[in-house]
């Protein structure tokens, strides 16, 4: 995760220095390697990418307090509520009564039950008599009796197992009916504020079994959203910064909760990331921040939630991503860097504190705000030209092409034809060329662009249909 964030920093703050350095490495056709003195570097100032005053992070998402807790009062449905004992915006106590069911009919049901409990009990004392005198005439009965008798007892013996069991059924099921008696009365778990009470015609007519909510006291927490381009990148337990809208109050807090089923709500105001369009066409997914302190802040109070992305490590002077810093065969730190007269140099630097949370580190000594200072690439030579101009970059292999020569993607040579086309070793054209009309390559389209990586997409559009021409635009 802290990774993914420094990726993000360090992008925000050296877009135009990766660019180019980038840029080198993707040139389809390129002239023949110079001397290592006539190739030229970009350089930027040192304040540009000094990290001591970065800005820490651009994700940014709108949230609202909410209580830390809100418990949803439930009904069941099977019974019939008697009498709803609050009213909305009381505020309750824990364990303070909220409603109660009508017992009235399961008091009758728990009397018929006891009644058909001792029922069976009798008929069970009435089987074992039963038993008893039979088991007595037995005994004086004739040999061809004596199996009536048996079957008899056995059958009663049956008869009262059975009973038994049907007793033992009832009392379970009178437990329960006794128990929800009992416990008729609905209380609250938690201390705090009635919302959302309903009627019992709008639960009948609604459907639903969530009869009111109580909204916790004491401490807040933040309810915000994030959609499904960064969901991902935010996790419990991190740390969260809330920022009042009105002034410079800020709250900690962290992460508790991060759901993963998506709100459908197409309201666009719970999020700052991207342009509006792109949020209306996201899923949201909420989290929550519980804050340490929820002192000065107010329910349904709307808060600038961003991540404490960084460290506690306090910044100042010259601070540099550790990927600008290289070491040298002697063990000694140092940077490209732009000499007094314009060449590139390696410029020994002294460390001091680092954050390896950032990546980044102090540069104690050897550079100023003010020194001109290179992405380090493999291909640097002390003595290199330098520029703070882009574009010269990327036409230094344009136009400035030295004996002639031109290699291919393999960095095999080609041909310049005297017509200025370019030709491979085996004699056919790659570009330009008397002929180049006739196989629909338009001679006026540069052919040294970019291959790879995202400004692949203007190669594909400088270049004509198969079969067509190109209409010069």
């Amino acid at each position: 995760m802290k990774k993914s964030k420094k990726i993000l920093i360090g992008a925000a703050a050296c877009a135009t220095a990766a660019a180019v350095c980038v840029s080198g490495v993707l040139i389809w056709h390129h002239a023949e390697k110079k001397t290592d003195t006539d190739g030229l570097a970009y350089v930027c100032p040192v304040s540009d990418v000094n990290t001591a005053a970065a800005v820490i992070s651009d994700m940014q998402f709108s949230g609202v307090v909410v209580p830390q807790e809100t418990k949803e009062i439930k009904v069941d449905t099977s019974k019939t509520i008697s009498e709803v004992l609050v009213q909305e915006g009381d505020h309750v106590d824990a364990g303070a009564p909220l409603f109660t069911y009508d017992v009235e009919s399961m008091q009758l049901e728990l009397a018929q039950g006891n009644v058909e409990i001792e029922r069976m009990q009798n008929e069970i004392s009435s089987s074992q008599q039963q038993i008893s005198q039979l088991e007595s005439e037995k005994k004086n009965a004739s040999a061809d009796d004596q199996l009536s008798y048996t079957t008899q007892i056995q059958s009663l013996q049956t008869d009262i197992a059975k009973t038994q069991y049907d007793i033992k059924t009832k009392k379970i099921e009178l437990e329960k009916l006794q128990n929800t008696i009992d416990h008729a009365t609905i209380t609250s778990d938690i201390a705090g504020t009635v919302q959302s009470l309903k009627t019992t015609e709008q639960l009948q007519s609604e459907g639903g079994d969530v009869l009111m909510k109580v909204m916790s006291d004491g401490e807040f927490r933040v309810k915000c959203n994030a959609n499904e381009q960064n969901v991902y990148m935010l996790s419990k337990d991190e740390a969260m910064t809330a920022h009042s809208r009105i002034n410079d109050d800020t709250w900690s807090g962290t992460i508790s909760e991060i759901s993963s089923e998506a709100e459908t709500s197409s309201n666009n105001n719970n999020m700052y990331y991207g342009s509006s369009d792109e949020m209306t066409t996201t899923s949201k997914y909420p989290f929550y921040v519980k804050l340490d302190s929820g002192e000065g802040l107010m329910l349904g109070q709307h808060l600038l939630v961003t991540p404490e992305v960084g460290s506690t490590v306090e910044k100042s002077g010259i601070w540099l991503y550790q990927d600008y810093v290289l070491t040298d065969d002697d063990g000694g730190s140092y940077v490209w860097a732009a000499d007094d007269k314009g060449r590139l140099e390696k410029r020994k630097v002294t460390l001091g504190e680092s954050d390896e949370s950032m990546g980044d580190c102090e540069i104690a000594s050897g550079l100023s705000e003010d020194d001109l200072i290179a992405f380090p690439a493999d291909d640097y030579q002390e003595g290199m030209r330098t520029t703070t101009n882009a574009d010269e970059i990327s036409q230094q292999d344009d136009g400035d092409i030295q004996d002639g020569s031109v290699y291919d993607e393999n960095g095999n040579p080609v041909d310049i034809g005297g017509d200025g086309g370019i030709y491979s070793e085996d004699g056919s054209v790659i570009s330009g060329g008397e002929d180049s009309a006739a196989d629909g390559v338009d001679p006026s389209i540069d052919d040294s662009y970019l291959i790879d990586g995202e400004d692949g997409g203007a190669a594909d559009a400088a270049q004509p249909e198969e079969g067509g021409e190109s209409d010069g635009n």
